[in-house]
């Protein structure tokens, strides 16, 4: 994946719509990217739940978004773009859409957990199928946030040799890029009736296959950088979210099947968005012989 050329963060004036743009910035800054800010503003149309705001009411509010929006992108030298939509995460998807954006930037849900991730809503819809890359900060990034010390998940899927490659653009030079794969764990054997399953055998054989990935990984990180190999042992999902604590940005690929060019959420990345201790960047899917 080439280094980010446009980025947009999210900013609806919530608590954690700061964490948000610091991450965004740090990601431009580090990319060379233009950074857009978009807010978005409810439609003005009634339904079932309620009426429709009247057209003055809905004027102001947009005025007023806008105002905050331009004086907040003006202090850092971004864009400002207010979207009218129904959804915020429709709405942020239809400002990417339009600009051209290649990384949408989201704060994490009021409910997460002091310097901890939690997808929210809006994380949630854009990681459900959208078309560029996703990244949620954690709670309280403003006030410390860095991109020194990235990691990725590693399963030698070409979704997380993607996540490789965008993690090795944004790793500064000298760094120490964290290849992270996860090897299950077992218990010496298991079996009932007198029949017995080595599981120690079989934990040794993804241990040498998590081991033989992140050698074949190690390959793709230039002399720039250098690819600190870490190989784990346990549920992914747990380990991931653990290992994170060492880390300001955790790069991660969708899982491996649904639509190419999309973000789309497995298993272990749906559980380490929702409580990594680090930023997580989530890659869309690539192309592969099998689409």
């Amino acid at each position: 994946m080439a280094t980010f050329k446009r980025v947009l963060a999210g900013h609806d004036g919530g608590e954690h719509a700061d964490d948000a743009l610091a991450l965004a910035r740090l990601i431009a800054d580090r990319s060379g990217a233009e950074l857009v800010l978009a807010s978005v503003v409810p439609n003005p149309v009634g339904g079932s739940f309620g009426p429709a705001l009247p057209a003055e009411a809905f004027t102001e509010l947009t005025d007023k978004a806008r105002v905050s929006l331009e004086a907040a992108a003006e202090k850092i030298g971004a864009r400002a773009e207010v979207e009218q939509s129904s959804s915020a995460a429709h709405g942020l998807q239809s400002v990417a859409d339009r600009i051209g954006a290649d990384l949408i930037v989201v704060g994490s849900s009021p409910r997460a957990d002091a310097g901890r991730t939690r997808a929210g809503r809006k994380a949630k819809q854009l990681m459900s199928g959208g078309a560029c890359a996703v990244a949620i900060a954690p709670d309280g990034f403003r006030d410390h946030g860095s991109l020194d010390r990235i990691g990725v998940g590693i399963d030698g899927s070409p979704e997380s040799r993607l996540a490789t490659e965008t993690a090795v653009d944004l790793a500064p030079d000298g760094s120490k890029l964290r290849l992270l794969a996860v090897a299950a764990g077992f218990a010496d054997e298991w079996g009932r009736f007198g029949v017995t399953y080595p599981l120690a055998e079989m934990a040794e054989a993804t241990r040498e296959e998590a081991s033989s990935l992140l050698d074949e990984m190690a390959v793709v990180v230039p002399d720039r950088i250098e690819a600190d190999k870490v190989l784990l042992e346990g549920t992914a999902a747990i380990q991931l979210a653990d290992a994170s604590s060492d880390l300001d940005l955790l790069c991660l690929g969708s899982r491996g099947y649904g639509p190419v060019r999309r973000v789309l959420l497995g298993s272990v990345s749906t559980d380490v968005v929702h409580h990594a201790a680090s930023a997580v960047l989530v890659v869309p899917r690539t192309e592969t012989d099998n689409d």
